[in-house]
């Protein structure tokens, strides 16, 4: 009788909550309901100390330069083995299946940022110097950090996007651009470009003042994620970005006003390569594309893997090869006309492969750096796709690689964490 009773009370006020729950709910959707933004909204930048220098160029950007080439030379005549000089270890920690963030690397050091949240600055002999954390992002860094003369930029997945002084790692300036900041900035002028993200699913490109974050202007909004990284078409005068709508589109580099759009199957990803009138790039349709880098007119394209994907390409010196990921195979294929030379499984891998690859150029001869197992890098001579070297990991290798003066730097997840080889 005690159990009937019970249970008769509890259905009593279960009936109760869900009819309380039932009268306030329409209440609630016309509290919690936003009116959607038609335009990007500029966000305040607070500044701390900022830099007295007016004058500043990159010189570390996310794949070698602003159009994202992805190329790297090197001083030896030809290519040498890799040692391993420093490793630090446990940099990332593998949540959000995205891209993770790259290195910057040039004279003062090498720079750090990762998916708990910490960017790190360390000396030319691995010793650790300063580290920053942003504690407001659970998905810490996914953007590749950009240097200067004398501060670092990046951007974290709260989407805040950040300037420190290189030396010290004090804050210079912050400002909240939106929900995310996935993709890497690139500097022109002294003018920073992103791409920022927002929730509905929607972004924009931001054009922000590098030494003192004012907002420059801001393009119309895309329609969907930017989480490719924008490149540089200076002597046309435009930002090309790709984004999920499938489209990789040409900004006017003055005043962020789109220019043109071209529609792939499929979300793009990565960076498009930048090489005289072309730009290349992939896509989750599977496709390898060149176009006409001021007008985005349809050069070529080329069928990867099935799958699609999410790899920023990498040029040759001479600009006659093009190295690129797909979904579970590497490729180098020709500008000219795009048919591959030659291609490579990237062993034992069951899920899409998230990093790009590197092209090195020594004095007699070029190498392509690229995962080509699921836990392994490899490096390959360009032109023969002979095997030179492999480099046995214990993480996942999701990242680009970075060289820089004979070092090789790759930022994993898992025990390896960064790790630093010499030649």
């Amino acid at each position: 009788m005690k159990s009937l009773l019970i249970g008769i009370y509890s259905v009593l006020i279960l009936t109760l909550l869900i009819r309380a729950e039932l009268k306030t709910l329409p209440l609630l959707e016309k509290d919690l309901s936003f009116q959607e933004l038609g335009t990007p909204v500029q966000g305040a930048t607070l500044t701390y100390e900022l830099s007295a220098r007016d004058d500043r160029s990159a010189l570390s950007t996310y794949r070698g330069n602003a159009p994202r080439t992805g190329h790297a030379r090197s001083s030896l005549e030809q290519f040498k083995p890799f040692q391993l000089k420093w490793q630090v270890p446990q940099l990332n920690n593998g949540i959000h299946r995205a891209s993770k963030s790259s290195p910057a690397v040039d004279d003062s050091g090498f720079f750090a940022a990762d998916d708990t949240g910490y960017l790190r600055a360390y000396d030319w002999n691995g010793n650790l110097r300063w580290q920053f954390y942003s504690g407001v992002s659970s998905r810490g860094f996914h953007s590749t950090p950009l240097t200067d003369q004398d501060s670092i930029y990046a951007g974290d997945y709260a989407g805040y996007l950040y300037s420190l002084n290189k030396d010290t790692g004090a804050l210079r300036w912050i400002t909240k651009t939106g929900v995310t900041i996935g993709a890497s900035p690139l500097m022109n002028n002294g003018i920073l470009y992103t791409g920022v993200e927002l929730a509905k699913p929607d972004g924009f490109l931001l054009a922000i003042s590098a030494r003192d974050g004012r907002w420059l202007w801001t393009s119309p909004l895309i329609g969907n994620h930017p989480h490719s990284s924008p490149s540089l078409n200076l002597p046309q005068g435009q930002i090309l970005m790709g984004s999920n709508t499938g489209e990789m589109q040409g900004y006017d580099l003055k005043n962020g006003q789109k220019k043109w759009s071209f529609a792939t199957a499929s979300d793009i990803k990565c960076a498009a390569l930048i090489h005289g009138d072309r730009a290349y790039f992939s896509s989750w349709d599977g496709n390898f594309y060149a176009v006409k880098a001021g007008t985005g007119a349809l050069i070529w394209k080329t069928a990867l893997d099935e799958g699609g994907s999410m790899s920023c390409p990498s040029l040759s010196a001479d600009g006659s090869l093009l190295a690129v990921t797909g979904y579970k195979k590497n490729f180098v294929v020709a500008t000219s006309d795009g048919k591959i030379q030659w291609e490579k499984p990237i062993l034992e891998r069951t899920t899409r492969a998230q990093s790009s690859p590197l092209i090195i150029s020594y004095a007699h001869q070029e190498v392509v750096v690229l995962l080509c197992e699921n836990k392994k890098v490899c490096i390959y001579d360009l032109k023969s796709a002979r095997l030179l070297q492999s480099l046995p990991l214990q993480g996942d290798f999701s990242g680009a690689p970075v060289f820089y003066k004979n070092h090789l730097f790759l930022a994993t997840t898992g025990k390896d964490g960064l790790l630093v080889f010499t030649q």
